[in-house]
């Protein structure tokens, strides 16, 4: 079976913090990592959109990298799919289900 998080390739969208993303199973998204950078610090240098640039595949597919900097294809994956509405974000789906608690 063919992991649906394994990238098969990645090409960074001029000017923004976007990525291009086409997996091994042939569904390509665009993958806008703006929020996800800010989110968290050890990302901060992917502010610079000229090593933003520089993004590529890394070893086996299971990453994207940016010199030492990785992001997993799983991570991508995840985000791809909430981003294009076919998953709910995870901080939604954990608000939603407070809001209705198992019936006892």
């Amino acid at each position: 079976m063919i992991s649906k998080a394994k990238i098969k390739s990645v090409r960074p969208v001029p000017g923004k913090y976007a990525l291009q993303v086409e997996f091994v199973n042939g569904k390509r998204h665009d993958v806008d990592l703006r929020e996800y950078i800010h989110q968290f610090p050890v990302l901060k240098p992917l502010e610079d959109l000229s090593l933003f640039a520089i993004a590529q595949v890394g070893e086996w597919g299971f990453d994207v990298s940016w010199g030492d900097l990785e992001l997993a294809a799983v991570t991508l994956h995840r985000l791809a799919l909430e981003q294009a509405g076919e998953v709910m974000p995870t901080q939604a789906s954990k608000s939603w289900i407070s809001e209705y608690p198992a019936a006892n």
